[in-house]
């Protein structure tokens, strides 16, 4: 059996998951409850998103020894895709009891808190994961996120301006204006969402710099930079929405 986990497991590693599925299915069929084989069959079905018959599997993989931290997680992550997020979080937390200093959980634990609404639990478990690897953008990010969430503007406008010098990305600036525009001060916003756009001149910053005027409630304006925009890259849809509204009201 050992054989043919590691053969599926390596089919699995490298991408090549329906070949792997063939093989852990085959193996199941003589022994169902074999729970190394459950436990890599369904993160197997977890990464096709097939997250229903996932939790099954993941479940039985957790008969004999529920002392499974990465099983938990991953049972996590199938619940959460459910929407039964109650479950979810109780999975992350018991994968985070077994191994204290696991960064997936602590991620996932976090964005369970965030679909729960539950602001100040999600700040506290993405800081958690930061402090476990503060060389991935991604908890920054979802800490700003969170915060803004929370009402907490100005945290968030510091780690946007912080962290965007330190991993060069887009997506720092796209949150710094959206937490001048969270704050009204849409005088800053404006400012700030058109040097974007001069600045990177693509479909996203016109798009932020539409948005920006279209809450900064200068119709004018929007009419005008939205055919400018539609000019340069078509009708798309993010920026026709916009468009819409303005054609409704």
């Amino acid at each position: 059996m050992n054989k043919v986990i590691t053969k599926a497991l390596g089919l699995q590693m490298n991408g090549f998951y329906t070949e792997a599925l063939k093989i852990y299915q085959k193996a199941l069929k003589k022994e169902p409850m074999h729970s190394t084989l459950c436990e890599y069959y369904g993160s197997t079905l977890l990464s096709l998103g097939q997250n229903k018959e996932a939790k099954k599997y993941l479940t039985r993989a957790l008969n004999k020894n529920i002392e499974k931290p990465q099983v938990l997680n991953n049972l996590s992550t199938a619940n959460r895709a459910l929407g039964l997020f109650n479950e979810a979080l109780l999975n992350a937390k018991s994968a985070l009891k077994f191994k204290p200093d696991y960064l997936d959980a602590w991620v996932n634990r976090a964005n369970i808190h965030m679909d729960l609404k539950q602001w100040d639990e999600a700040i506290a478990a993405y800081k958690n994961a930061i402090n476990l690897d503060k060389d991935d953008k991604g908890p920054y990010l979802s800490l700003a996120r969170a915060y803004l969430y929370n009402h907490e503007y100005d945290s968030a406008l510091e780690l946007y301006k912080k962290y965007y010098t330190r991993f060069n990305d887009v997506e720092f600036l796209v949150g710094e204006l959206i937490c001048y525009r969270a704050k009204n001060d849409f005088a800053k916003a404006v400012d700030f969402s058109y040097k974007l756009k001069e600045k990177y001149n693509n479909e996203l910053m016109w798009f932020e710099w539409v948005q920006t005027l279209w809450m900064a409630n200068d119709k004018k304006r929007v009419k005008e930079e939205s055919k400018k925009a539609i000019d340069k890259f078509g009708e798309y849809p993010a920026l026709m929405s916009i468009v819409n509204l303005l054609e409704e009201d």
